[in-house]
């Protein structure tokens, strides 16, 4: 109970720092008064101060008192990290907006293809096989979205993984939350004709690649930073565009068309 206790101090706090409620430079509560108003035992609050502490979100002066400091500037991946985690727990209430997604998709279309490039100059004929195999997979289950959404996961990892990289397995690692997010948006935002391009072109990609090659390995990334970046429009249309803001555009246009 203990263990719950401080991981639902952490997330109030966390989503409270996120969402601007309180702000860099604020001071927070003394201990015995914050307690109180959360509800929860001295111990498990110290447990969740120490967390965001060692998050770089609040600073912790002795004798001083409890401070909130600017994230953007201190924290790591994985401030995000438990804030998606956070939206996967309460998905009725929006943590995340579009507008984060936007950026994060805008991180991906740069580090995918990246991480893309270091492994192709890695991969021998037998692993390429094991990747067309994954599409192959993949194209297999086109009308199940979970299913998917599974098979883009494993493929990142298998990517990941093929980088032999530290810093790259890394950053994969810290950021599987942001990933499984950032699939299910892309993945759903697309119908199955365009689907269905996507993984087919993936595929062809694929098939013509070297490996080992490190112009072709180039030239594939490059290429599927461009798929990345021509679906991803699809998805931030998805995400900002309703129905409703259609059809005032669609009306002005055409109004303006008549006069």
């Amino acid at each position: 109970m203990g263990q719950q206790r401080y991981k639902l101090v952490m997330n109030i706090l966390l989503r409270e720092i996120f969402q601007n409620k309180l702000k860099p430079g604020d001071r927070l509560p003394a201990e015995r008064e914050l307690s109180k108003e959360m509800a929860v035992d001295r111990t498990s609050l110290r447990i969740a101060l120490k967390q965001l502490e060692a998050m770089e979100v609040i600073e912790i002066r002795q004798g001083d008192g409890i401070y909130v400091k600017n994230y953007l500037k201190n924290a790591g991946v994985d401030f995000l990290k438990m804030l998606f985690l956070q939206q996967e727990r309460d998905e009725n209430e929006l943590i995340i907006d579009g507008y984060l997604i936007d950026e994060i998709m805008e991180f991906w279309v740069e580090f995918l293809p990246l991480m893309l490039k270091v492994a192709l100059r890695r991969l021998t004929p037998r692993d390429m096989k094991h990747f067309i195999d994954l599409v192959n997979a993949e194209l297999e289950v086109i009308h199940d979205r979970r299913k998917v959404m599974a098979c883009e996961i494993e493929q990142m990892e298998f990517v990941a993984e093929k980088t032999d990289n530290l810093l790259y397995l890394l950053v994969s690692n810290s950021t599987r939350p942001l990933k499984k997010k950032m699939v299910e948006l892309y993945i759903n935002s697309l119908d199955e004709a365009n689907l269905r391009e996507y993984l087919e072109v993936k595929r062809s990609l694929l098939k013509i690649s070297s490996p080992g090659n490190p112009k072709n390995a180039a030239t594939i990334s490059d290429g599927f930073k461009k798929i990345l970046i021509n679906y991803s429009e699809i998805m931030r249309k998805a995400l900002h565009v309703s129905p409703a803001d259609e059809r005032i555009v669609d009306k002005f246009i055409s109004s303006t068309q008549s006069e």
